[in-house]
Formats: structure tokens, sequence, C-alpha cells
């Protein structure tokens, strides 16, 4: 076995730590990728929540505001001499509650698009979080993995594993 000096020794550990170092910082990278992800997953599910909130009380100031408009209507025809619940007035009164119904539902299956649209974002999100957590070990490996074999290869050529020191040929 060849004699190695604390030269040859300390590369071969300055490279082995330096290849930990790299792999840990890629895990390190991956999961503050995945983290952030995550984070910006649940304020997109928060924020789909919001809409549907939102947008049931809005259906509901729309059905009641529907409902003061009828009741203004019967009253107009009423102070008018008119019966409020047969011919025209009632066919106005029935139109008027169809549209404000349709206005509610409206107001609500707009919001359930946007919440859709945050929470497809969500998943996306999410998506991408794991991809990098993935990418961040598979860095790392990569990077332990290649050092092994630059470490091994180097040792070997110096005869560090046994057997005599591998000369290097002479480039012309």
């Amino acid at each position: 076995m060849a004699d190695f000096g604390i030269g040859e020794i300390a590369a071969l550990v300055l490279s082995a730590t330096g290849s930990a170092v790299s792999a840990t910082a890629a895990i390190g990278q991956g999961q503050a990728a995945k983290s952030a992800a995550d984070a910006n997953a649940s304020a997109q599910r928060q924020t789909a929540i919001s809409a549907e909130n939102s947008a049931a009380i809005q259906a509901s100031d729309k059905q009641l505001a529907t409902r003061k408009l009828i009741a203004k209507q019967v009253a107009s025809a009423g102070a008018g001499g008119i019966d409020p619940s047969t011919g025209t007035p009632l066919t106005i009164e029935g139109q008027t509650a169809q549209m404000g119904e349709l206005d509610s539902l409206r107001i609500i299956n707009n919001a359930q698009r946007t919440a859709w649209g945050y929470n497809t974002q969500a998943n996306i999100d999410e998506f991408q979080g794991s991809a990098a957590q993935t990418a961040g070990m598979l860095n790392a490996g990569g990077t332990l993995l290649s050092n092994a074999g630059n470490t091994y290869f180097s040792g070997a050529k110096a005869g560090l594993w046994g057997g005599a020191p591998a000369s290097t040929p002479a480039v012309n």
C-alpha cells in the first residue's frame, strides 16, 4: 500500500465533507420549496372558502332585496286599486321572483367557479412543492454518488485502496 501524507487524506476528507454539505443543502432547498408551496396552497384554499362564504352572503342579500321589491310591487298595485294576486301584477311578481332567484344562483355559481380556480391552483402548488422536494432528494443523491465515484477513483489512482498507484499517461 502506498504511503499517504496528510495532504492526500485531507483532500479526500474535504471532498467528502463538501459533498455532504452540498447534499444537505439540496435537501434543505427542496424542503423549503415544498413548505413555501404548501403555504401558498393553504392560502389559496382559504381564499376559495372566503369566496364561497362571501357569495352566500351576497346571494342572501339579493334574495332579501328581491322580496322587498316584490313587496313594493304588491303595495304599489294595491295602492292603485289593482288586485295584486291576479293578472299582470301577479305575472310581474313572478318574473321578479324568478329574476331574483336567477341572480342569486348566478352569484353562487360565479363564486364556485372562482373557488374552483383557487383550489386548482392550490393543487398545482402542492404538486410543484412535492416535485421540488423530490428534486432536492435526487440532487442530494446525485451529489453523493458523484463524489463517492470521484473519491474512489482518486483514491484508487493514488493507491489508497490497495494496489499500486496508477500512472497517468503522458499527453502529447
